[in-house]
């Protein structure tokens, strides 16, 4: 049984949508620090400020993400459990998918994958 299998799929909603909210406000800012709170030591690996950086310069939707966004459902693994939102730009037409997945870790809930697409 993994940590997530106690809580109710609204209970982690509450528990995503602050995490999703700061990711957000992060990219838009371009603070790492702030953008990658409470990712895994394995995501911190894959995705350094610099890739951070060059992922602003190369995909700039992520900069114009807009701060209201539509949940949309979540799906549930074995260790964790990952969020789908519909998201806007300020800067591009049309609707983006956002996606957070969520781990139990040895120091609790964690951040294993995020991605703007």
């Amino acid at each position: 049984m993994n940590r997530f299998s106690r809580l109710h799929k609204e209970q982690l909603r509450a528990v995503a949508e602050p995490i999703w909210r700061n990711i957000i406000a992060a990219a838009r800012e371009r603070d790492y620090a702030r953008f990658s709170r409470g990712f895994s030591n394995e995501l911190l690996g894959k995705l350094s400020e610099e890739h951070f950086r060059q992922s602003c310069e190369d995909f700039p939707v992520l900069t114009t993400i807009e701060p209201d966004f539509e949940y949309i459902d979540s799906i549930y693994r074995e260790n964790g459990i990952t969020f789908l939102w519909r998201l806007g730009s300020s800067r591009y037409a049309g609707e983006f998918l956002g996606l957070l997945t969520l781990q139990s870790g040895d120091s609790g809930m964690e951040i294993t994958a995020v991605s703007v697409s």
